[in-house]
């Protein structure tokens, strides 16, 4: 089943950290996937469904941000 929102957002949160089995802290970057609120379902009725949050490294924030950015510069301008 594929599920989507309508949103994202990514923050760096301080003290949002993973212990490494070296004993050291690093800071994760926590994306979000969010409709920022109610949405309205075909019957008229509003529905809240719950945010998804994805605690990402800061090595697969990175990859992931190169790749959005790739990904949105081949995108086609849409215009109407």
């Amino acid at each position: 089943m594929t599920d989507h929102r309508y949103e994202a957002r990514a923050d760096a949160v301080p003290g949002d950290c993973e212990l490494g089995v070296d004993g050291r802290l690093t800071q994760l970057v926590t994306l979000t996937l969010t409709d920022a609120g109610p949405i309205t379902m075909p019957d008229g009725s509003d529905h809240q469904r719950p945010d998804v949050i994805c605690p990402l490294r800061a090595s697969e924030a990175r990859l992931l941000a190169a790749r959005l950015i790739e990904l949105a510069g081949d995108a086609p301008a849409l215009t109407r």
